[in-house]
């Protein structure tokens, strides 16, 4: 690869060092010098004018589900109905269709003008169809309903399923690709479709749950030389015999695709009112509930430790993240030397906190769900009450010393649309400066998965992975105004055109 200079660019690294950047040189897929002044430029090299606009390093998500995400854009997106009648409606074309399965997603009650949610059961998608498995799962993913026929292709051991109306949980909703299985033609467009929109978002590195058989379509993609993002990958608990085997061991891949470490699932969600809390749900006893029993997620620690798998545990509720921090603190290495995380943790108290800074545990967060549903009046305060204003505490963790990382769990892709959620957090736990915010979402991703040497900073020596933006992003009021422009993955330009 022959070597490119950037310059007449404003160059935003977030690393300590405040030296002017005016030009930088990428060659063999690394940002091979940086330069403060013209006379130090290499001559008779190609030069790409960035025309005064402004770089930083690519974006790393650290919470994707890009694959589901890519088979999400192949079925019913139900993601801007207002109502729940729009949404049947939607199922009710589609039903009319060529479609064998009836798949729609990304629901979300709080957006509905129109329609109760409790009244959406089998019944009612019965009435759609009786021929074809009809679903609806809902944004969060932890909760679905679905008709009668979709419900008669569901193992019986399968859990946590409620028959009688069609309501889907945990688990179950979660996986319904294992039963209703995507074609491998379809998760090869799937990861086509879902990269080309997180290049549109300036994201250059995921860390992705998936499973093994995604991955292996993955390493094709990659041996095809048609994947295009850095992906790490993280294997659900439940192939844990997998992961430590031969055939797809951890740590296997390289810089551009590999295997990092595994996934458990704790608790829900608070839409789904299923992430296991302290005290009830507004208006309901309901406390949530743990999907595994904390002795099995013990000998899951504890042999995750033995097998030096990083572990990404999922645990939403105050509940649940005081007994991770439980299990963890019993079974872990001391200081965390495999750098375990904690993914969401969207209500969490002082003690956690505290504990989470002492662990050192990585906090793995959503800054977009501040903007979905934090905001006064929305999901939160509908659901928790005055509980809503101390959620998503991204500044009490920071300054507590905690590693905090930022991804989107694809809701939505976007890390702007979630940095300015977490600029303009509606409560001071929360609200960050946007140099702290950017900065959780470049060099925090790297350092969760043990690439700080590698990525996240404008430095020597690291990934030519560089975005190009309109506008400022530190200074910019509104970051819903800014354009990507450019995408520069490991040297080459793989989306835009500025030279």
């Amino acid at each position: 690869m022959k070597p490119i200079l950037l310059y007449n660019g404003h160059f935003i690294s977030f690393t300590k060092n405040t030296t002017a950047v005016n030009a930088v040189l990428l060659h063999n897929g690394l940002i091979a010098d940086v330069f403060s002044n013209k006379e130090q430029w290499p001559q008779h090299i190609k030069k790409i004018d960035l025309r005064r606009n402004f770089v930083m390093p690519g974006f790393i998500d650290s919470h994707t589900h890009l694959v589901s995400r890519g088979i999400e854009l192949q079925r019913i997106d139900l993601e801007k109905c207002t109502s729940l009648n729009e949404c049947l409606e939607k199922l009710r074309e589609a039903e009319h269709g060529d479609r064998d399965i009836v798949f729609g997603s990304n629901w979300d009650e709080s957006r509905w003008i129109h329609g109760d949610v409790s009244t959406l059961n089998k019944t009612i998608l019965d009435k759609i169809s009786t021929k074809k498995p009809i679903i609806m799962r809902r944004v969060c993913g932890h909760y679905a309903v679905v008709n009668t026929q979709a419900l008669n292709s569901i193992p019986q051991d399968w859990k946590i399923v409620d028959r009688m109306n069609g309501y889907l949980y945990g688990d179950i909703a979660l996986n319904l690709s294992e039963i209703f299985k995507p074609s491998d033609e379809m998760v090869e467009k799937a990861i086509a479709l879902a990269s080309a929109e997180a290049l549109a978002h300036g994201i250059t590195s995921i860390h992705e749950v998936t499973v093994p058989s995604q991955f292996r379509i993955l390493q094709n993609c990659k041996e095809q030389h048609t994947l295009k993002l850095r992906i790490a990958v993280y294997i659900p608990h439940k192939y844990f015999d997998t992961i430590v085997s031969p055939d797809v061991p951890i740590g296997s891949g390289n810089d551009f695709l590999g295997i990092r470490g595994m996934k458990i699932y704790l608790d829900g969600s608070i839409g789904a009112k299923t992430a296991a809390t302290n005290e009830p749900y507004q208006h309901t006893n309901k406390r949530g509930n743990f999907l595994l029993a904390m002795n099995i997620v013990s000998a899951l620690v504890e042999r995750a430790e033995e097998h030096g798998i990083q572990l990404m545990i999922h645990a939403i509720g105050d509940r649940t993240i005081h007994e991770a921090l439980r299990v963890l603190e019993k079974n872990m290495s001391n200081r965390n030397v495999l750098r375990h995380r904690l993914e969401h943790i969207e209500m969490v108290d002082d003690a956690s906190v505290e504990k989470i800074a002492k662990m050192n545990v990585i906090a793995s967060m959503q800054p977009n769900f501040v903007r979905q549903w934090q905001m006064p009046g929305g999901l939160y305060e509908h659901y928790l009450g005055q509980r809503y204003k101390r959620m998503n505490c991204f500044k009490k963790l920071l300054n507590a010393g905690v590693k905090v990382i930022f991804g989107s769990d694809c809701m939505p892709l976007g890390p702007l649309y979630g940095i300015q959620g977490a600029i303009n957090h509606p409560f001071s736990c929360g609200r960050l400066t946007p140099f702290e915010a950017f900065r959780f979402y470049t060099a925090g991703g790297a350092y969760a998965t043990f690439d700080e040497e590698k990525k996240g900073t404008i430095e020597c020596g690291k990934f030519a992975d560089l975005i190009v933006l309109d506008k400022n992003p530190l200074t910019e009021n509104n970051l819903d105004n800014i354009n990507i422009l450019e995408v520069f993955i490991n040297g080459s330009q793989v989306y835009g055109n500025v030279g």
